[in-house]
């Protein structure tokens, strides 16, 4: 029974429930360290999914402290050239990101490239994964982005295939420089035909399929279809709100795009 509650709890957050997946894993992690102590492989695998969930449940400033912790411990006892050490830096410097530091994330990013390469080779997924966070918040010119996105993504369907998680994040990223640059039309298309695939590919209850009607919405709103962007946030809410813990941030955003298109509305004459 102690074998199955880690891929459990894992189980239940991948399904959109992020906040009780970072409280089943936290006592996991508490179990684990009483039992095995802190830096214990087994315990530290469960503090990187506890960090992870945390950070997915809207606390990005908390798991970026947690995985701070856990690449030390892991460096002491796996060492720096270990698969789960290079993970856990992977995940420190995505939610250092996410707290609102780019740069440094990108200078993680970048260091973490420089010695995952050697140990894993540079076809590996995760090696892949690293290059999609660094074109992503090292925010190049956008012609040089542009380039960098189209290139990983040539990479990343020739090594996985076309219907691969990580092809399928390398587009999200080509639709958001699309979003960003001002390309409208081409942004709401790509952000169309990504929500189709991940449906097919992961389940249309996956959260990254919620994330991917969000900003399919986001871009609609920006090319001035407000009323296909009301309808389409409309089916999320009621969609996602089967599926999604209550307070989700993708529930959340929703409900927040939705109102602001109601306020922009006019009012009676």
């Amino acid at each position: 029974m102690a074998e199955a509650e880690l891929p459990l709890a894992l189980a239940v957050g991948d399904a959109g429930r992020p906040r009780r997946a970072a409280a089943d894993l936290a006592a996991i992690t508490r179990r684990r360290e009483l039992r095995l102590g802190p830096r214990h492989p087994d315990t530290l695998a469960a503090r990187h999914q506890l960090a992870f969930f945390t950070g997915e449940a809207g606390h990005p400033r908390a798991a970026a402290a947690r995985f701070g912790l856990l690449v030390a411990d892991a460096r002491a006892v796996l060492g720096a050239g270990h698969p789960d050490t290079l993970a856990a830096r992977h995940q420190l410097a995505f939610f250092t990101g996410e707290s609102g530091d780019p740069r440094s994330a990108a200078r993680q990013l970048a260091s973490l490239l420089a010695d995952t390469v050697p140990v894993l080779g540079a076809d590996h997924p995760r090696v892949l994964a690293v290059r999609r966070g660094l074109i992503w918040y090292r925010r190049a010119e956008p012609a040089d982005a542009g380039r960098e996105w189209a290139a990983l993504l040539a990479d990343t369907e020739g090594r996985l295939g076309p219907d691969d998680p990580h092809t399928l994040a390398v587009r999200a990223g080509q639709a958001a420089l699309a979003a960003r640059t001002g390309r409208t039309a081409e942004a709401v298309r790509a952000w169309a035909a990504l929500t189709a695939d991940r449906a097919r590919v992961l389940g249309p209850e996956h959260p990254h399929v919620v994330h991917s009607r969000l900003e399919w919405a986001r871009a609609l709103i920006a090319a001035g279809r407000r009323g296909e962007a009301s309808a389409l946030l409309s089916r999320v809410l009621v969609e996602a709100g089967e599926f999604l813990e209550p307070g989700h941030r993708h529930l959340w955003r929703a409900r927040a795009l939705r109102a602001g298109l109601t306020a922009a509305e006019p009012g009676p004459p």
